[in-house]
């Protein structure tokens, strides 16, 4: 296991109530591979669902779906904004994906919607665990 998820493991949505919520006052973002539905939770970490269709394949693509993006959700889970609920809906095109190009998708579509910090490149992480980062600015 990598040392990012054993610092802060990801906070997932598990209530009906809560991802009804999420997607009934979110605001909704579309992109080529997902769709991203997000709304303010209130002072706390971000948690994130993921919700995979019947339409997508049969269970075992689906439950594919699920563990890229789980893994999405870990390696940014440090970056992303606090008090922010997310709720994500893989397609079909996102399974074909390369994980490198999905990657690069998801964190910047997160970024262009300010719900996630940008790594700030040019400075490492620190010692003591914490990961510099800085604002996106477009």
């Amino acid at each position: 296991m990598s040392d990012v998820s054993s610092r802060c493991p990801p906070v997932f949505l598990k209530k009906t109530e809560d991802f009804e919520r999420v997607k009934r006052e979110g605001k909704r973002i579309t992109t080529r591979f997902f769709n991203v539905v997000s709304c303010p939770s209130g002072p706390g970490n971000p948690r994130v669902g993921i919700v995979v269709g019947r339409r997508l394949g049969n269970a075992v693509v689906r439950n594919r779906g699920k563990r890229i993006f789980r893994e999405l959700v870990r390696h940014t889970y440090q970056n992303l904004l606090q008090g922010h609920d997310i709720v994500v809906f893989p397609k079909r095109p996102a399974l074909k994906l390369r994980h490198q190009h999905l990657y690069e998708a998801w964190t910047t579509t997160l970024i262009s919607q300010e719900l996630m910090f940008s790594p700030n490149p040019s400075c490492p992480p620190c010692q003591g665990g914490e990961m510099s980062v800085k604002r996106c600015v477009k």
